[in-house]
């Protein structure tokens, strides 16, 4: 076993905003370990980190694959015996060609999003949990979205819920966001912290460079809650607001 030092899995970290999280994470000593499911992006991605100077490893993993998910637990088990932050970043987006207002929307379309965007999130929270077990300070980030959020989705000013596109994407984080609840409850008295982090609308491929938020903001909330002390919060929903992590309303 190397000598013991923080160390982060960032899911669907070859890009984007799980990019920026293992980044910005690298740049304050933690080892990050880089999951992604395509290699050769897992490994480019991993090599500017290390060209950065931050220490960075690549990890093949494919969150809906259960097999991979058993291997990357096999690897970080014999390689360093413990994880301290696991960030839930990978995550399946909405497509405009997807229908899916609540009249209309299919049984396919949700099994889809929840697939990937819940069941898959959970089992691989759940296999690497043993591992976050053994650290000193044990931290889940989920990323999550307002979209998710039955109270702001309730609101007099979101009364129209969420565009059709959208409806199968919002019922994927609002069943993560409650699993993110309960397992914070669950794990309170262990001291391991589960928060949620929602980015924003940021400037990736799926916000579009217009959209109101850099990759390096909407990577805060995320990486303010992987490094948040033991007198921190569990359990809640943070985003930013002018450069401030602000807590939201589920």
């Amino acid at each position: 076993m190397e000598t013991r030092k923080k160390i982060a899995l960032i899911t669907g970290a070859n890009r984007g905003l799980g990019f920026e999280i293992a980044r910005q994470l690298g740049k304050r000593q933690i080892k990050v370990l880089i999951g992604a499911r395509n290699a050769a992006a897992g490994e480019a991605a991993t090599n500017r980190l290390i060209a950065e100077g931050i220490d960075a490893i690549f990890i093949l993993l494919d969150i809906t694959q259960p097999a991979g998910i058993s291997n990357a637990v096999t690897l970080v088990t014999e390689k360093f015996g413990y994880l301290d932050i696991l960030v839930n970043n990978a995550a399946c987006l909405p497509k405009a060609t997807d229908v899916g207002s609540p009249s209309q929307v299919g049984k396919q379309l949700l099994l889809d999003f929840l697939e990937t965007n819940f069941l898959a999130q959970v089992n691989l929270t759940q296999s690497f949990l043993p591992l976050i077990r053994q650290s000193t300070a044990g931290r889940i980030v989920n990323m999550s979205s307002t979209i998710g959020s039955v109270t702001i989705s309730s609101e007099h000013l979101h009364q129209n819920g969420p565009k059709p596109p959208r409806i199968p994407y919002a019922v994927s984080k609002a069943a993560f966001n409650m699993f993110t609840v309960l397992l914070a409850k669950e794990l309170r008295q262990e001291g391991i912290k589960v928060n949620s982090a929602d980015p924003g609308l940021t400037q990736t491929d799926a916000g579009g460079p217009n959209a109101p938020y850099t990759v390096e903001q909407g990577a805060r909330p995320a990486v303010w809650l992987a490094c948040v002390g033991d007198d921190g919060p569990t359990g809640c929903f943070f985003t930013h607001v002018d450069n401030h992590v602000v807590n939201n309303p589920w």
